[in-house]
């Protein structure tokens, strides 16, 4: 932790220096070296934690923990228009590691291939990034989600579409509560943009997942009930005999303006080696409204609603409302059938501060006598991106 904690400020005190020598300077997007065709820009983010929340385990309510949810530096490059690379090490929590680790060439305008570890292309609440997402943690549903692979990928986009398509295998290191093994296999994901005139956007997505599992690996699904520092809200343990995965992500999402509307519902097929089949399903339905006024931005190439449009040292208010279900009960299996609301109110101060109030009701219901779970989750996210 002291480690972090002083890099973090090298890194910051770094970044308020306007310019340091020819080609090298700091702004808003951290440093950036630019030599000829050469550019590279290191960055990073923190996001500290303060958390309250319940363990209904035990039966204690108001546990207060705090602590870095993310501690993380991120180098990128370009060489000319056809090479780029990213390179993301996380060094807090408890899944620190590796993120993206890719190089990638773009032969025509739009088109790229990739290799490396990098986000599989399935669900665009995976796609967008931690430094935007209205709220502290992804949905329950998004414990259905590809995450990281490691593997490659050829995507293009164009005005009023995206297309990706990729082979994965298990992530050299992957994000908090996802599994370390996956299997290996095709993810691929399509999306258009009917709508684009004005201030309004209309987006839609399709995904879809096929993996095979080797004898011995097996599948961890998990979700937090509003903050990792919480006990996880619903978990299924190691499932076994897995021989293949298959899994789908319908998505989405309308802006108007300063207000954002996305909805998403995902399933997957576990087929097992002479053990039933499980099949599982998440829902997320989600709104956000830019108070201050604005609008929020969208990703073409990507495909995905990346954030509100932050004019540099600008403030922003935010609100924001989540609810999402996500069902790991199929017949004699029972990992529990949850629900969680959550309501958010998040103040930014251009690109690289922001303040973020979480409240989470989560409840998981069980078959049989085994009784429901409610858990009340508060967070406080400070938070430094650059």
């Amino acid at each position: 932790m002291m480690r972090t904690t002083a890099l973090t400020a090298l890194l910051l005190a770094a970044t308020s220096t306007a310019a340091f020598a020819d080609g090298l300077k700091a702004d808003e997007r951290g440093l950036t070296l630019e030599q000829g065709p050469l550019e590279l820009n290191l960055g990073g983010r923190i996001h500290v934690d303060a958390s309250v929340f319940d363990e209904p385990a035990t039966g204690r309510t108001g546990v207060t923990d705090a602590d870095f949810r993310r501690a993380r530096l991120e180098l990128s490059g370009k060489v000319g228009d056809v090479v780029r690379f990213r390179v993301d090490r996380e060094f807090a929590g408890r899944s620190k590691g590796w993120r993206n680790l890719w190089a990638g060439i773009a032969p025509t305008d739009n088109v790229e291939l990739r290799g490396g570890n990098m986000m599989a292309p399935f669900s665009a609440e995976d796609l967008q990034s931690s430094n935007t997402i209205p709220f502290a943690e992804r949905s329950l549903a998004s414990a259905l989600g590809s995450g990281y692979g490691l593997g490659g990928m050829a995507s293009a986009s164009g005005k009023r579409w995206s297309a990706a398509v990729g082979w994965f295998d298990d992530a050299l290191d992957n994000e908090e509560g996802r599994s370390a093994e996956r299997g290996r296999g095709v993810v691929g994901r399509v999306t258009v943009l009917p709508v684009s005139a004005g201030k309004t956007r209309l987006h839609l997505g399709l995904a879809g997942e096929r993996r095979s599992f080797r004898p011995g690996e097996n599948l961890r699904l998990s979700a937090d009930a509003g903050s990792v520092l919480a006990p996880d809200a619903m978990a299924t343990g190691a499932i076994t005999g897995i021989e293949r995965l298959n899994a789908w992500n319908g998505e989405a999402g309308l802006a108007h303006g300063p207000v954002l509307i996305q909805a998403q519902f995902t399933g997957m097929d576990l087929q097992r080696d002479a053990l039933p089949s499980l099949k599982f399903s998440g829902q997320t339905l989600q709104a956000a409204w830019l108070v201050t006024g604005g609008r929020y931005d969208y990703s073409r190439g990507t495909g995905n609603f990346s954030g509100p449009d932050l004019k540099r040292n600008r403030l922003a208010l935010e609100l924001a409302a989540r609810y999402s279900r996500l069902d790991l009960a199929d017949g004699a299996f029972d990992a529990g059938t949850g629900r969680a609301f959550t309501a958010a109110a998040n103040a930014y101060w251009g690109r690289n501060l922001r303040v973020m109030l979480d409240y989470t009701r989560t409840t998981v219901r069980f078959a049989g006598l085994v009784p429901q779970q409610t858990t009340n989750t508060g967070v406080a996210r400070f938070q430094i991106n650059f």
